[in-house]
């Protein structure tokens, strides 16, 4: 009976991983949305980035463990991890509709956010202005007064 193992990957590494699986014959699922920011293009993303779900017999689990890329296969003490069929159709039907109808970003002016990187880091600030170019305008406290700085959208945490 096949099940649908799920194992983390190497970031950086999976155009390797699907390679290194077609080249084994295993059946996987990466999936991917479509998301859109303010002001920008819809962009295609991997859902769980970091996870592949592979369709295989348990049997089958040392190659697949074993594959290049591959760092683990999720585990609960002896027990391996697997998603049921019907998991993994609610998935592809989420990743679909995300095609027809791509998810925006919940940017708004006046919400507060984290910065999650760089000198500021770990500092709450409030969106001033919405993204321009990859960058958000914030308004920080600093020295006893509100200072407008522009941040990379990829370093504030919603």
């Amino acid at each position: 009976m096949k099940y649908w193992l799920v194992a983390t990957y190497k970031i950086n590494e999976i155009k390797n991983v699907e390679r290194n699986l077609i080249n084994q014959s295993f059946d996987y699922y990466l999936p991917k949305i479509i998301t859109k920011k303010y002001n920008g293009h819809p962009k295609e993303e991997i859902m769980f980035p970091g996870y592949i779900f592979i369709n295989t017999d348990i049997n089958k689990y040392p190659s697949v463990k074993y594959t290049k890329g591959i760092k683990n296969i999720i585990k609960f003490g002896d027990n391996i991890s697997y998603i049921a069929n019907e998991e993994i159709e609610s998935i592809s039907k989420a990743e679909k509709l995300s095609r027809l109808k791509p998810l925006v970003a919940k940017i708004k002016i006046g919400q507060e956010v984290n910065i999650k990187s760089g000198s500021f880091k770990g500092n709450i600030a409030e969106i001033c202005s919405l993204p321009s170019k990859k960058r958000v305008g914030i308004l920080l406290h600093i020295l006893g007064s509100y200072r407008r700085i522009d941040i990379l959208e990829k370093d504030i945490k919603l």
